[in-house]
């Protein structure tokens, strides 16, 4: 094979990639339609350049609402207080400050663009449990 046939496939698994990485979002999105804005808010560009680490932070956030509304459901006083202060977007609100706190943190800390989703994903996982086991996150708003 030539340089450019192998350039050409490179490119055209990459594009077969980003298709299904972005198939992928928009499946997670129309599932859990309130996290549209969230991703919309908080990584506009990691989607059109990234598309599948983009696909693992969509998963992230997805799994961090699951968990928020189930700790909500549960009677977790900050997030009942949260929801108190900000109604009904209480829980995506308080996502996306904790997404958008993570994301402050990696653009400091993160060195490999390979790792961005894996690495926003267990980062935003811990940050949620913390905040929910504070009332500091909460009296931030």
């Amino acid at each position: 094979m030539s340089e450019t046939e192998t350039n050409s496939f490179d490119e055209d698994e990459v594009t077969k990639n980003n298709k299904s990485a972005l198939i992928a979002i928009g499946k997670i999105i129309q599932k859990n339609p309130d996290l549209r804005v969230v991703v919309q808010t908080l990584i506009p560009d990691l989607l059109l350049n990234e598309p599948e680490q983009a696909q693992t932070v969509v998963s992230a956030l997805d799994q961090g609402y699951k968990f928020l509304i189930t700790e909500f459901e549960r009677g977790n006083s900050v997030l009942a207080l949260q929801n108190q202060l900000q109604g009904d977007d209480g829980i995506k609100l308080f996502l996306s400050k904790i997404g958008g706190n993570q994301l402050e943190y990696m653009r400091n800390h993160l060195v490999n663009i390979n790792q961005y989703g894996n690495y926003f994903a267990k980062g935003l996982e811990n940050r949620l449990k913390i905040a929910v086991t504070t009332n500091q996150s909460a009296s931030g708003f």
